[in-house]
């Protein structure tokens, strides 16, 4: 995923995206396209990944889907974990583990 600024209006995902609306967030295929166009202030940049410091990550605030998500990327099986503190557990084993 891509954040980019518009210099004028584009149509992004069959939708058309406006400058004022600030920093967009794109998928990579649609970044290329709006560069290829001439459609961009400045280059896209990458989407921090919320993820990336997983010491300073405090998975308690997280929602069970953001976690569910997290142990899809880190390929944490939670196998029967469906409760937040079930899940969270899992993922902080796996971790260890």
């Amino acid at each position: 995923m891509k954040i980019v600024n518009l210099i004028g209006p584009a149509v992004i995902a069959g939708q058309v995206r406006y400058p004022v609306e600030g920093p967009l967030t794109v998928t990579d295929e649609e970044a290329e396209q709006l560069v290829a166009s001439g459609r961009l202030d400045g280059d896209p940049e990458e989407l921090p990944d919320p993820y990336a410091d997983d010491e300073a990550e405090d998975l308690s605030k997280l929602k069970v889907e953001e976690l569910k998500a997290l142990a899809a990327k880190e390929e944490i099986d939670l196998g029967d974990a469906k409760s937040k503190a079930d899940i969270i557990t899992a993922i902080e084993l796996a971790r260890e583990g």
